[in-house]
């Protein structure tokens, strides 16, 4: 195993897709549909890495992202977006997210992007 990952996305289809991709190159992957999900998931288990859509329903990612940051604070949180918003993109970088993706984006970006979060 290569390290445990959570997925967090109110889009299932994403979820599903994102999770095989991460699977086959040997990760443990866990995932989430919505931020409340994810905060609870954090906070009952250890993870190397969580991969966070910023525009959710209810606490958005941004939200959760301060949340986790709270109760575990060198977790590194990978934040992706498919709508340019400028200022939660900021406010993500400022919180401590390690990296913002762009969707759509490559498998290899994806593996890329989560290699270099769990070597830092």
């Amino acid at each position: 195993m290569r390290g445990r990952i959570l997925l967090v996305d109110d889009n299932e289809e994403y979820l599903d897709s994102a999770k095989d991709v991460l699977e086959e190159e040997g990760y443990s992957v866990a995932t989430a549909s919505s931020g409340e999900k994810a905060v609870r998931r954090i906070l009952a288990q250890n993870f190397d890495v969580v991969l966070m859509d910023i525009k959710m329903a209810g606490l958005n990612g941004v939200e959760a992202l301060v949340e986790m940051k709270k109760h575990r604070p060198s977790l590194r949180v990978v934040m992706c977006t498919a709508h340019i918003l400028e200022s939660m993109i900021a406010m993500a970088l400022r919180e401590g997210a390690f990296a913002i993706l762009k969707k759509p984006f490559k498998p290899d970006e994806l593996l890329d992007t989560i290699d270099s979060a769990m070597c830092s």
